[in-house]
């Protein structure tokens, strides 16, 4: 891998880091505030809003912390000197990914395999799939008007 590219990724790696550590923190901010809020005497749809944000901002904050972790661990890659290489298949990994995706482990056909074996894989059907044309929409309580 060219030093360019290299320096390229680096920084925005270091740029997304310090974008995900700004949100921790005003995430952190407003769950202090919320805390306060739910000690004052609210009725039930308050108290509800607040626990939903709540969660929201904590499963927020567990994928943004997975990232940071997959960024700290790209950052030390590039320090030994194997950042951009697939873990699973040895190859390169090609810079339009690395661009998009700086802290990604595989090239993208070893992602694919990767998520198929933990069961997280998406396939991609196209947009053509969601064409008001192929939506068939079969209710018996719905009669044509």
């Amino acid at each position: 891998m060219d030093k360019k590219l290299l320096e390229k990724c680096k920084q925005r790696l270091l740029e997304e880091k310090s974008k995900i550590l700004e949100r921790y923190f005003e995430k952190e901010e407003t769950q202090q505030r919320l805390g306060e809020e739910s000690k004052e005497p609210r009725d039930w749809e308050d108290i509800g809003q607040i626990t939903y944000t709540e969660e929201l901002l904590d499963s927020l904050s567990q994928v943004e912390m997975a990232t940071l972790k997959e960024i700290d661990y790209a950052l030390e890659k590039i320090d030994k000197g194997v950042y951009g290489i697939c873990e699973r298949c040895g190859e390169e990994i090609p810079e339009p990914r690395l661009c998009v995706i700086p802290w990604t482990r595989y090239c993208a056909q070893c992602a694919e395999e990767v998520e198929k074996e933990s069961g997280t894989f998406m396939p991609y059907y196209g947009i053509d799939m969601y064409s008001p044309d192929n939506i068939q929409v079969e209710r018996e309580d719905i009669g044509e008007a």
